[in-house]
Formats: structure tokens, C-alpha cells, sequence
């Protein structure tokens, strides 16, 4: 595959299909919505592209509140968690509306074309700076291992993410070692109660837990058939619903 024809995203919402020409220097990869942030893949000529999350067009009240704080939020999760290696790196705040971070080169776990998930297809998968084959690849045991252990380091620095039952924001980069994103749901639990604490930690391990046991059944413990059914449980009866008002449009 040409590298001028591979698509890069953070979230992998770029697919190759419709990769833009090697001149381009910004990208619309989501329109964002009420109370969303518009997001940008840019690649000026610089050693690496870099990904935007832009809450500027907003209307006042959303921009001046939510964006706000969502941008703060963000940063400041990414950088206390930046050392396990498993976030997005070199975030920085560009206005009090948006933030820039290092795009991440792979493909969402949710894109990968090894039969996991049905009916996934080649021109409609996302993915940049990996083969198309290492796709059809199936994510050996110790990626859910690796991705266990930068989960644990996550919980230590004392922040949950709690939206690790999307498998878009799990990337799955070169030599299968997993990067999680989009932090702006994380909270951090340092003043939590520690019942409360490890009960938020379990929401997340349930999420690999139940991707693990999707990929490799096999390698699933007792302990984690046990957190993945209470899990289910917590979702169905207690779990708030997600409502969304807005639907980002891609250009």
C-alpha cells in the first residue's frame, strides 16, 4: 500500500477508500454536533500528523461551558496518564476551545477485519501506518494482557475511563500494543470512597474482559465470566442510557 493512499486517524474514522491527497493539510474526521467537539487530522509537512479537537463552533453557551471544560478535563487526564504509554501522547491546549494530540497510527479494535466483529469490510475499514493484513490478524492474548496492564497503571494514577465497552476507543497500533482514547468521560477517583472506587475500576476491566472473551474465549478466567455477568446486570438495570443529541456528520 502506498503511504500517500494510507489514511491516518486517531479514531480511525479515515478510511482508505477515500484517503485525501498527499497535500492536504487538514481533514474534517467528525462534524461533532451540539455538544461535540469538531475533530481535525493535520499534517502540515511536520515530522508527525497531529489530531484536533476543536470546540470553537459551538453555540456560545455550549463552547463557554461544556467545551470548556471538556478540553481542560481532557488535558489533564492525558498528562497524569501519559507515562503508561497507553494514552494519547503530546496533548497541549491551542485555546481555552480545543486541544491538539499526537494522532495514533493502527486501527480501532472495533475496525479489525478478522471475523470479530461480522460484516466489517476492507473498503470500509479506518486504519494508517499499519498493512492492510496485519488487520485480518487476530490480536494475539497478550495484546488484552498489555491492555490489562496500562488499564491497572491508569486505575493506580487514580482515574477511570469508564467507555471501554466501545471498541473504538481502543486503537490497536504497529506490533498490536494498545492505545485508549477519548478521555473526556474519565473521572478521577482519588477522593472516592474506596467501595465506590473499585466499583467504577471493575466498569472498566469488565470492558476488556468482554473483548477478550470476544477474541479469545479460551484465555477468559472464572473471575472475568464473573465480572462480565454482573457487569450486564449493572448495564441493563442501573446503568444511565447514553443520549445522544447530536450525531457528528463525516464530510
Amino acid at each position: 500500500m502506498k503511504p500517500e493512499a494510507e489514511a491516518i486517524s486517531q479514531t480511525g474514522s479515515q478510511n482508505a477508500a477515500t484517503a485525501p491527497d498527499a497535500t492536504a493539510r487538514r481533514r474534517r474526521l467528525h462534524g461533532g454536533g451540539p455538544f461535540n467537539a469538531v475533530v481535525w487530522l493535520c499534517d502540515e509537512g511536520g515530522p508527525a500528523p497531529w489530531i484536533e479537537k476543536d470546540f470553537s463552533g459551538a453555540v456560545w453557551l455550549v463552547r463557554n461551558t461544556i467545551g470548556r471544560f471538556l478540553v481542560a478535563h481532557e488535558i489533564r487526564v492525558l498528562l497524569r496518564l501519559e507515562k503508561t504509554g497507553a494514552v494519547p501522547t503530546g496533548v497541549r491546549r491551542i485555546s481555552p476551545f480545543a486541544l491538539r494530540e499526537a494522532a495514533i497510527p493502527g486501527f480501532a479494535l472495533r475496525d479489525t477485519l478478522c471475523g470479530a466483529f461480522k460484516g466489517n469490510r476492507p473498503e470500509e475499514v479506518s486504519f494508517s501506518g499499519v498493512p492492510l493484513e496485519m488487520l485480518r490478524e487476530t490480536p494475539p492474548p497478550r495484546f488484552f494482557d498489555d491492555w490489562e496492564a496500562a488499564l491497572r497503571a491508569c486505575h493506580a494514577l487514580k482515574f477511570v475511563h469508564l467507555d471501554l465497552h466501545n471498541a473504538r476507543n481502543v486503537m490497536v497500533t504497529p506490533g498490536f500494543h494498545p492505545v485508549m482514547i477519548d478521555w473526556q468521560s474519565a473521572l478521577p477517583t482519588a477522593l472516592l470512597p474506596g467501595p465506590l472506587r473499585r466499583f467504577l475500576e471493575r466498569i472498566d476491566l469488565a470492558g476488556l474482559a468482554k473483548f477478550r472473551a470476544k477474541f479469545h474465549p479460551e484465555k477468559t478466567t472464572p473471575d472475568e465470566k464473573r465480572r462480565l455477568k454482573r457487569a450486564r446486570f449493572v448495564r441493563q438495570h442501573f446503568w444511565l442510557p447514553r443520549i445522544r443529541i447530536g450525531k457528528g456528520r463525516k464530510p
